[in-house]
């Protein structure tokens, strides 16, 4: 009997050694700060693909799950997918839904010390497409919006207007002129990216084969003693409002 405790004790006392030196149980502030970690992801990315700007948008990071969406020519997608933390930033896959011919997936490592990403993106379903490699970079939007001049806020001219979107996207409404006092009954609406590059606006204009695209020039100006600002395009010397040609 004697005996018997004595293994008894042995036996608990080398149970309480092994539990107290086995790893912790995640905490809930692990999780948070994993999941803080990955809240650095969210924002707007813009690079150069192909010679031409794209822009993602993650609007969600949570639970190794990201969504949002790219605008490309005008051409707006949702992509999801998923992140994996690693060492030196995030491993990113997202996907476009798969319906549209030029739909593709994206790799994508992004570094957190420099808010920079570099990726490849993959055709999903069109085999004459081949694959594209590209970097990004994360858009600061400072004082006044970091532009000189309203994005989200359509301008409005002569017959048309006009919205340059925070996403890099912009849409143009108007009606086309036949001559100079008669417009066109259908209202024609044209899709494509913008950037500011100092004093002027550049816009890449999806492609139309049916119209005579935009303008893709326009210059910021003042007008009166306030900082009130408008458009000019490069084939006229009137303001976006009372723009009377595409």
């Amino acid at each position: 009997m004697k005996y018997l405790i004595q293994v008894c004790l042995i036996a608990a006392i080398f149970c309480a050694c092994k539990s107290s030196t086995s790893s912790p149980p995640v905490s809930d502030s692990t999780v948070v700060a994993v999941s803080n970690q990955a809240d650095s992801l969210i924002g707007l990315y813009k690079g150069d693909f192909d010679g031409k700007k794209i822009y993602i948008t993650i609007n969600y990071a949570k639970n190794n799950h990201l969504a949002g969406y790219n605008v490309l020519n005008g051409l707006r997608r949702n992509v999801s997918g998923s992140y994996k933390i690693v060492d030196n930033g995030f491993d990113v896959t997202l996907s476009e839904p798969g319906d549209h011919p030029y739909d593709g997936k994206f790799t994508i490592h992004f570094s957190v010390n420099d808010r920079k990403g570099n990726g490849k993106w993959t055709p999903l379903n069109n085999s004459s497409l081949k694959a594209k490699t590209f970097d990004l970079a994360k858009v600061s939007l400072t004082g006044g919006n970091g532009i000189s001049f309203e994005y989200d806020y359509p301008l409005a001219g002569d017959h048309r207007d006009i919205l340059f979107a925070k996403d890099g996207s912009c849409t143009l409404n108007y009606y086309e002129m036949h001559s100079d006092s008669t417009f066109a009954q259908q209202m024609i609406t044209v899709r494509g990216n913008w950037e500011q590059k100092g004093d002027s606006v550049l816009v890449t204009w999806e492609k139309r084969n049916d119209i005579t695209l935009p303008a893709t020039i326009y210059s910021i100006q003042f007008e009166g003693e306030g900082d009130e600002r408008f458009l000019t395009g490069v084939e006229s010397t009137d303001s976006i409002r009372y723009w009377t040609g595409p």
